[in-house]
């Protein structure tokens, strides 16, 4: 994004901002993106890319920030991202955006979600379905005439006791509206490794084998976000 569109970023309704916010405080730009799913839950994560911060922009983007104050904002927010331990590189590009490298791993057995870059905007994410929040998920499904429910139910997803689902979170309309207008751009790839059985994904292309490869390329923040849903085999208790 260039330094004119940035301030052109002024004219972003506040109402789409605050809202976009709620789903999304960074935003990649150019990036990679990996994970390995195993079918117990386990996982591994690597990302090698830009992170714009969105509200950060918005205060560059409106005057509120300027000078010595941007710099101070510059150390808050790559604080902020170095107190996750994945974060491995933080170094700030200008404009709100970090170029940083992240790796993490962990088990859906310890933990019910994985969220990254944060809880509150998730540009990928894997989370694993209790009984409770599957009824919710279907009823969700059903609701919106998701194709998921066909797919599933050709997979035989029903007779399926354990789900885990990887998913990523979308900018509200006007947002990504707005932000395309002003000259913000996405290019990236994600590409998720498993050798879990898959019921349900959205992929562009999918490379058969133990694991397979299932890839989104990304150039268009319109674009679907990922979603996979896979069953999921919790590691005994022996």
């Amino acid at each position: 994004m260039t330094y004119r569109s940035i301030r052109s970023f002024l004219h972003l309704s506040v109402l789409a901002l605050f809202v976009a916010l709620t789903a999304s405080c960074y935003l990649p730009n150019k990036f990679e993106l990996t994970m390995q799913v195993a079918p117990d839950g386990r996982y591994a994560v690597a990302y090698d890319g830009t992170l714009t911060q969105l509200l950060f922009l918005q205060r560059i983007g409106s005057g509120e920030l300027q000078g010595h104050a941007i710099d101070e904002y510059v150390g808050i927010y790559e604080n902020e991202m170095r107190r996750n331990s994945g974060f491995k590189e933080v170094t700030y590009l200008g404009n709100a955006e970090y170029q940083v490298k992240y790796e993490k791993q962990g088990s859906l057995a310890k933990e019910k979600q994985y969220s990254f870059p944060t809880r509150r905007g998730i540009v990928l994410g894997l989370r694993r379905w209790t009984a409770e929040s599957a009824q919710d998920y279907i009823a969700r499904f059903e609701a919106t005439g998701h194709p998921a429910l066909q797919s599933l139910a050709e997979a035989g997803f029903a007779n399926e006791p354990h789900i885990m689902e990887l998913f990523g979170d979308r900018l509200p309309a006007k947002m990504r509206q707005d932000l395309i207008a002003n000259g913000f751009w996405i290019q990236g790839e994600i590409r998720i490794w498993t050798a879990a059985k898959v019921g349900y994904h959205n992929a562009n292309r999918v490379v058969e084998g133990n694991p397979s490869l299932y890839i989104w390329s990304i150039d268009d923040l319109n674009q679907p976000s990922p979603h996979m849903i896979l069953a999921w085999t919790p590691p005994s208790a022996d």
